[in-house]
């Protein structure tokens, strides 16, 4: 009893020594969508999948001894340690859960800057398509394009492309997407 004690007493200690290392490295305030501290998250999320593992082993141990029958000996003190193994085991699984929404924030974030990224191109690309179009239609070299003929068939395309351009940047101004 003695001795499964104080293994699980060193379980604790060394869950408790590494948990503070760890703490300060992957806090809340520390939570940067960026390949190492991704890599950080999962070391440590392997580290207790391992400890936990372990720590399983040792309850499964103190299990198959308090179904031993031993005279003079009180079963009540592998409860005792069982309580306490399935307390370390509890303490791993709520580190584990707040290392999962770790992750998840992070791939929060990272969802979030592509979509910002994709509705500025969105927004470039809604204003300048059209542009484009106009300029490709009157860039052919046909002969029957009134505009061509006219004296300010150029200023009168210019004129359309800025009102097009100041139309749609009202409209995302509006909408409040720029």
């Amino acid at each position: 009893f003695l001795l499964l004690e104080s293994i699980i007493d060193n379980y604790q200690n060394t869950y408790q020594e590494n948990a503070a290392l760890n703490s300060d490295k992957l806090s809340a305030v520390n939570i940067k969508p960026t390949p190492e501290f991704t890599s950080l998250v999962e070391k440590r999320k392997q580290e207790l999948f391992n400890f936990k593992k372990a720590t399983i082993s040792l309850k499964d141990t103190i299990v198959k001894l308090e179904k031993i029958e031993i005279d003079g000996f009180n079963v009540k003190y592998y409860s005792e340690l069982k309580e306490q193994t399935n307390n370390l085991i509890s303490n791993i699984d709520f580190e584990l859960q707040e290392l999962e929404s770790k992750i998840n924030l992070i791939f929060s974030i990272q969802g979030h800057r592509l979509n910002e990224v994709m509705k500025t191109l969105t927004i470039l690309s809604v204003i300048f398509i059209p542009l484009t179009f106009l300029a490709g239609i009157y860039g052919m070299n046909f002969e029957n394009i009134p505009e061509l003929k006219s004296e300010n068939g150029y200023f009168i395309l210019l004129g359309t492309m800025v009102v097009i351009s100041i139309i749609s940047i009202w409209y995302f101004k509006r909408k409040k997407w720029f």
